[in-house]
């Protein structure tokens, strides 16, 4: 039977959009981690524990969390229009080409969504509370915002690439109907190569 067009790329406006900023937070995300960790083995033992506390860089750390809160930045307002899309999408990919793996994906990104969300509510009203805090109090309330959501923003450095899978297996899929018809080589699990210490 004829695939008719795919509704749920096409019913998504700025769908492309979105899906190109998530790459792109992806990227910057996976480089602030790579200088991260880059700095963190060089200065640290087997356990993560820093050779010399006292000059061990936190500012450093600081500064990770910064740029993957800035990167995604982009995708957060389009996030959970993204996640919808993709579990309609997930809806309509032939059985065969379905991971087991992505619809706990998208659970996960939905979860870790949230609490990027309620960390960002909680670092307004903070700021609401104190609107005559000074330069340096509205700095550290931002570090704390950022190291507060970062295991959610890795959460999305982690499994935000199964949107990305799903969404080139809907469009592969709805172009050809032919595809369907061979079953794609197993992928490989989602995992990062980098650690989830702080």
């Amino acid at each position: 039977m004829p695939h008719s067009a795919h509704p749920g790329i096409s019913s998504v406006p700025g769908h492309r959009k979105m899906i190109s900023r998530l790459s792109v937070f992806l990227r910057a995300a996976e480089a602030a981690l790579d200088a991260w960790d880059v700095y963190s083995d060089e200065h640290t033992d087997l356990d993560g524990w820093p050779y010399d506390p006292e000059a061990y860089d936190d500012d450093r750390k600081a500064e990770r969390d910064r740029a993957v809160w800035t990167a995604f930045k982009p995708v957060r307002e389009g996030a959970s229009v993204l996640l919808d899309a993709a579990e309609a999408d997930l809806g309509r990919i032939p059985i065969p080409f379905v991971h087991d793996r992505w619809a706990w994906q998208l659970a996960q990104l939905r979860d870790a969504l949230g609490q990027i969300a309620a960390t960002r509510t909680e670092y307004r009203e903070l700021l609401a509370a104190n609107p005559h805090a000074g330069p340096q109090a509205r700095d550290a309330a931002v570090d704390a915002r950022n190291a507060e959501a970062w295991s959610a923003l890795y959460g999305w450095l982690v499994h935000g690439r199964a949107v990305l899978e799903i969404h080139s297996i809907a469009v592969r899929t709805a172009a050809s109907p032919r595809i369907a018809t061979v079953a794609p080589p197993p992928a490989a699990p989602a995992t990062a190569s980098h650690t989830t210490r702080r």
